[in-house]
């Protein structure tokens, strides 16, 4: 390592410089994070509440970082803690360590795409308000006024980022000026790829000390087949009692009417008007079968709701052959449509299949669980997610770095080892 001043030097100087005082709990704490991430050995930490457990995590976390000049990822799960480090937490710190250090140390946030503004969607926002037959028009008034006043935040914002729009929309105004990550087309074939501002905070990631994200983009970066996050070794995952509950929830797949209708509305703009209508009634038929279908937990399909999901899965097949190969992307007229119309189809697809994959075994040897949700002004709504994510993580986040779990809560009877066996 870097000949740089040991963790307890560095946290007496933070705690110094931000006016506090030294607590036993939190050297005792910072110590042991420190020498986890020297042997690189997995650490498990619950710190209640005044102990400064982030100052014990963040402290180490630098020092790591500069000495073995990396990125320390630290994960969160509420987007409160998240503005706590970047706006608060963070800045004081590396102004306070600055002088003990050869520099200032650095650090960005990373986000999801959905979070920060699409100027290639604010282009289609006017023409496309999606579901629009689903609102009456005084919700559709209230809709245009917020997107005209996205596209006058679009002209002043630096980072498009939606946490910084104040006062907020909702979130149907939102979906009409921002992608998911299978949506975008990419920056390469983008008419702003030039000026995107969730390529920009992307950027803002690479080299620094400290990547702040959340527990759900970690759960993305784990499972899709390449990274979001920058290279790193060592993961700070504060919140983690609520680790397993956000990466199941980015592995659980979701089926609706709507979804269904809006996959058949976008295909429609690129493909013979027969085959976006079987869909359409596929997406009629599924609302009849799950207006039907009880709430809860469905350990069987009947035969009628079974028929609907393998009907909207073999619609879906057919209108993405008819879209056409993903190179068609690359024809700028068509490319962000194209990737609309494959992302919608290819979400109602796969979750299609997952559902009536899931009951292929015997009750006891499934692995995933289906259930159904329906509220007073929501439609139902077929979910499918495994019924355990310990496997996952056990691979792909504790397999080959250093990861340190910290929460005022995560032990059961004085004991880890239910959290433990639920983290694989």
């Amino acid at each position: 390592m870097a000949d740089l001043p040991d963790v307890p030097t560095l946290l007496d100087a933070a705690v110094n410089a931000l006016g506090g005082s030294r607590r036993e709990g939190q050297t005792t704490m910072a110590d042991a994070v420190a020498e986890a991430v020297d042997r690189r050995e997995h650490l498990v930490v619950q710190a209640g509440t005044g102990t400064g457990k982030s100052l014990a995590y963040l402290v180490p976390a630098v020092r790591h970082a500069m000495a073995k000049e990396t990125t320390v990822v630290i994960s969160t799960a509420t987007i409160a803690l998240q503005n706590q480090l970047i706006d608060r937490d963070l800045p004081r710190l590396a102004a306070a360590l600055a002088p003990l250090l050869p520099r200032e140390p650095t650090f960005a946030v990373l986000k999801g795409r959905r979070n920060y503004l699409c100027r290639n969607r604010l282009q289609t926002a006017d023409e496309e308000a999606e579901d629009a037959e689903l609102f009456d028009p005084r919700q559709l008034s209230s809709l245009g006024r917020q997107v005209a006043r996205l596209h006058e935040w679009a002209d002043e914002t630096v980072t498009g980022d939606r946490d910084e729009l104040v006062p907020g929309v909702s979130d149907l105004a939102w979906r009409q000026v921002s992608v998911g990550g299978n949506e975008c087309v990419g920056a390469r074939v983008c008419a702003f790829g030039q000026e995107c501002f969730a390529e920009f905070a992307r950027e803002a990631t690479q080299g620094v000390d400290v990547v702040v994200t959340n527990h759900a983009m970690l759960a993305i970066d784990m499972t899709q087949g390449h990274h979001i996050l920058p290279e790193h070794d060592t993961i700070m995952i504060d919140e983690a009692h609520e680790l397993v509950d956000r990466a199941t929830s980015v592995a659980t797949e979701n089926l609706t009417e709507r979804a269904v209708s809006t996959a058949a509305k976008r295909a429609g703009r690129l493909v013979e008007p027969g085959i976006s209508e079987r869909l359409a009634e596929c997406a009629d038929g599924l609302g009849l079968m799950l207006a039907d279908a009880p709430d809860g937990r469905l350990d069987q399909i009947d035969d009628g709701l079974a028929g609907a999901v393998a009907a909207v899965r073999d619609a879906a097949a057919a209108c993405v052959n008819a879209v056409g190969p993903s190179s068609g992307e690359f024809d700028p007229d068509t490319a962000s449509d194209r990737r609309l119309a494959l992302a919608a189809l290819g979400e109602v697809h796969d979750a299609a299949v997952s559902v009536l994959e899931s009951y292929a075994p015997p009750l006891r040897d499934r692995t995933e669980v289906v259930w159904l949700t329906r509220g007073p002004s929501r439609p139902p709504s077929l979910h499918v997610a495994p019924l355990g994510v310990g496997g996952l993580l056990r691979e792909k986040l504790f397999g080959d770095r250093t990861v340190v779990l910290t929460s005022a809560t995560l032990t059961l009877g004085g004991s880890f080892t239910s959290l433990a066996r639920q983290w694989g």
